[in-house]
């Protein structure tokens, strides 16, 4: 039997999403459970569409790997951060949140690598390495004081900054298609993120964080389509 139980949970928002439970077993912030499931579902979907792509290049090692990563950390936001997370300490919401920077990490290379053939040498080492060094520190950042703001800020760093840059420039450079598709996804995640920190809900049943990931669901979905076109060879070789 399956019933509603309202409860207090600790959570930063306006509407507190009640908790359920199914045969004793209770199952906090079910919807948010629901709407990162469904989201991880999409990044998996991706991860496999890309595997499937022949292209054989470091290219789709990173896509492939970010939506990979992007879906192991959405799983684990889901079941450890929100559903269960009344049963562990604090700590085990750093395995969502170091994934979430790995897969950022990933991304951000992708598309310095697709650049790579339109800039100088000297530049793509640079950002290269610059990527590299501002990834450990948000990562020993995140490890040190425990908190999700080293993630955040580094999220908009590497979707805004470098995705969000480079994608405009190969874009103006090559006039690629799936550039724009990944223009749309940090235009479309962006604004995810601002129902996300300004906590703009609807109700304690579809609450920011809901409707944050239902967003973030076409944004990773922008993200596929750009990168499948983007190792049709319009834009890099084999």
């Amino acid at each position: 039997m399956i019933y509603l139980k309202m409860v207090a949970l600790i959570v930063e928002s306006k509407f507190f999403q009640p908790s359920i439970e199914i045969l004793s077993l209770r199952i906090d912030e079910p919807i948010t459970v629901f709407t990162d499931l469904l989201l991880a579902s999409i990044c998996f979907y991706a991860f496999f569409g890309i595997r499937k792509i022949e292209y054989l290049g470091r290219v789709k090692w990173y896509f492939k790997y970010y939506f990979l990563i992007l879906g192991l950390g959405t799983v684990c936001a889901g079941i450890l951060g929100h559903a269960f997370q009344y049963r562990l300490s604090e700590a085990w919401k750093l395995l969502s949140w170091v994934m979430t920077l790995g897969s950022v990490a990933l991304i951000a290379h992708a598309l310095v690598e697709v650049a790579k053939p339109l800039v100088r040498p000297g530049i793509f080492r640079f950002v290269s390495l610059f990527n590299m060094l501002v990834f450990i520190i948000a990562l020993f950042f995140t490890l040190w004081t425990l908190a999700f703001s080293p993630v955040k800020y580094y999220t908009i760093y590497g979707m805004l900054v470098v995705v969000g840059s480079f994608s405009f420039y190969i874009f103006r450079r090559t006039g690629s298609r799936g550039m724009l598709f990944l223009l749309a996804a940090v235009v479309v995640g962006f604004f995810a993120s601002l129902i996300f920190s300004y906590q703009w809900g609807l109700s304690p049943w579809f609450n920011h964080k809901d409707i944050s990931h239902v967003i973030l669901s076409f944004s990773v979905i922008a993200f596929y389509k750009g990168a499948a076109l983007i190792m049709d060879g319009s834009v890099i070789g084999p």
